[in-house]
């Protein structure tokens, strides 16, 4: 019973302040939050309650690898949207996914490799996206509620398949980008493709910080116990996205990287 109700809080919860954060603080930002492991990290917790820290160690290391998928993903749709419109960026990026994440599945990867692998793969990913200036973009409607249900709906699935589909390949299936393909759906629609290949840069750049919070919990996690593992990973990828936001961004990101144009004004550009 305290597990579900677990369940049933934790990754609405998590969904609710990412939204508030996102509206605050626009699209740039918001993509981040998007990118963040906000469905895949309740997963995880809830993974570590129920199947054992063993199994949450492998799915971490999956999780972390999918981290390259997400990229792939999210060069497939920005690379497809400027020239098509967003069912066949769409599905070009759920094929990026799958290719992606099929061939990360076939290799067992160690934690030093993926240590390599992961940041240099994100850094690729952003040298080979399209040079577009990031600008402001409304968020969708009934965003809140969209996310609540997806995300529950998504953690209620992978915790169910855990068991029949091993540790690998759940933590691939937790890494889909789900939010973000909706969001750069809806954002092609209403404000071009521009629009979404902006939010999707975010998204790519939070999966820097998303991989440090699975690299710290495959880890710290057989050494620490999951208590002490989940605090000092939510600390570390805390204090990596401030630093990856300086560092992309410098000091004042909202004032040098987010024009002044909404969603019409930059429609009328595409």
């Amino acid at each position: 019973m305290g597990q579900d109700l677990l369940k049933l809080l934790l990754t609405p919860s998590l969904i609710i302040a990412a939204t508030l954060l996102q509206r605050r603080w626009a699209t740039l930002f918001g993509g981040r939050l998007v990118g963040l492991p906000l469905t895949a990290a309740s997963s995880l917790a809830l993974l570590t309650l129920r199947e054992g820290e063993n199994f949450a160690v492998q799915t971490a290391i999956a999780t972390l690898s999918g981290q390259l998928a997400i990229a792939a993903f999210c060069l497939g749709y920005a690379r497809t949207a400027l020239t098509h419109r967003w069912p066949i960026a769409l599905a070009v990026a759920v094929c990026c996914y799958v290719v992606a994440a099929r061939a990360l599945s076939l290799y067992d990867f160690s934690l030093p490799e993926l240590e390599f692998l992961v940041p240099t793969g994100l850094a690729a990913t952003l040298a080979a996206w399209p040079a577009l200036t990031p600008r402001e973009v409304l968020p969708m409607p009934w965003e809140l509620p969209a996310r609540i249900v997806v995300a529950t709906v998504m953690t209620t699935l992978v915790l169910a398949c855990a068991t029949l589909l091993g540790s690998r390949t759940i933590g691939l299936l937790a890494s889909f980008p789900l939010f973000a393909a909706l969001f750069a759906a809806y954002r092609q629609e209403s404000a071009g493709g521009p629009a979404s290949v902006i939010s999707l840069r975010g998204v790519v750049v939070g999966a820097f910080t998303s991989s440090v919070f699975f690299l710290t919990i495959a880890s710290t996690l057989p050494n620490l116990g999951a208590l002490a593992a989940f605090a000092l990973a939510v600390t570390a990828t805390v204090f990596a996205h401030i630093a990856v936001n300086l560092f992309i961004h410098g000091s004042n990101p909202i004032g040098s990287c987010i024009g002044r144009m909404n969603e019409r004004q930059l429609a009328s550009r595409t």
